[in-house]
């Protein structure tokens, strides 16, 4: 399947965001890893080619020549050559609660705080927005992303929840129609990262992100910005919450772990 980053949803544009320091190679990388490890980018799907990649992030084509080459070696993608060819993430590639825990654990509790915190600022802004700007088109187009389609009988999976409560985020940013709002949920979308598959493991909390994002499409339908602004920082901080307890947890079960390394 191709990717072109013109075409990506939501949430995959967030990948493909210009890098604007650091190593470059290394960011190239990481950002790709990240991509894989939310499930964003599955198995045998196509990457776009180099002159493309190079030109969504911002970056030369020999650093994205370089990142690829190094992500071979780690045997994250494969290659393919030919008219039909290009690079493909590998068939074994995917998402591992295991690594997410782990990133998990390697944050401080300052550190999930402050992600959080950012990110409930700008996505209640957002929703503040979208209540004064909706329309039906738009309410219809939030509710298609409040719960993830099951198929074949079966529950959705944790990586669909996942999905589905990204997008319906970017969604309530596309609604506000302001391009730099936008931008900054892609940003944050991509620096939470791998952290936010774990908490859509647990059925319960993903029973609640639903009932919290309807509650946030009824105040964006009834143009109550300030109801629509409290709703999306209880679902923003409802993951935090989450997220805290999930690293209190880990790191009860980490022999050496001092209360200031946890904070």
């Amino acid at each position: 399947m191709s990717l072109s980053p013109l075409g990506a949803s939501r949430s995959l544009a967030a990948v493909f965001l210009p890098i604007k320091s650091g190593g470059l190679v290394d960011e190239v990388c990481r950002r790709i890893e990240l991509a894989v490890e939310t499930g964003l980018l599955t198995s045998g799907q196509r990457l776009p080619n180099e002159i493309e990649l190079a030109g969504a992030l911002g970056v030369s084509a020999v650093t994205t020549r370089e990142a690829l080459s190094q992500l071979r070696g780690q045997g994250l993608i494969r290659t393919v050559r030919g008219r039909s060819g290009g690079s493909f993430i590998a068939d074994d590639a995917l998402p591992s609660p295991e690594r997410a825990r782990a990133r998990l654990l390697d944050l401080t509790r300052l550190q999930i705080s402050d992600l959080g915190l950012h990110w409930r600022a700008i996505a209640a802004t957002c929703a503040g927005v979208a209540a004064r700007r909706s329309d039906a088109a738009d309410i219809a187009s939030l509710r298609g992303y409040i719960r993830p389609a099951a198929g074949d009988g079966q529950g959705a999976t944790a990586l669909a929840w996942r999905l589905s409560a990204s997008e319906f985020m970017l969604e309530v940013a596309a609604v506000a129609r302001s391009a730099r709002l936008a931008r900054e949920i892609l940003r944050l979308q991509a620096d939470m990262g791998t952290l936010t598959l774990l908490p859509f493991g647990d059925p319960a909390f993903c029973e609640h992100i639903a009932e919290l994002s309807e509650a946030v499409t009824a105040a964006i339908e009834s143009h109550d910005s300030g109801a629509a602004e409290a709703r999306t920082r209880e679902l923003i901080q409802t993951t935090t919450n989450w997220l805290l307890a999930e690293h209190a947890a880990g790191q009860a079960h980490t022999p050496g772990t001092t209360e200031e390394e946890a904070s």
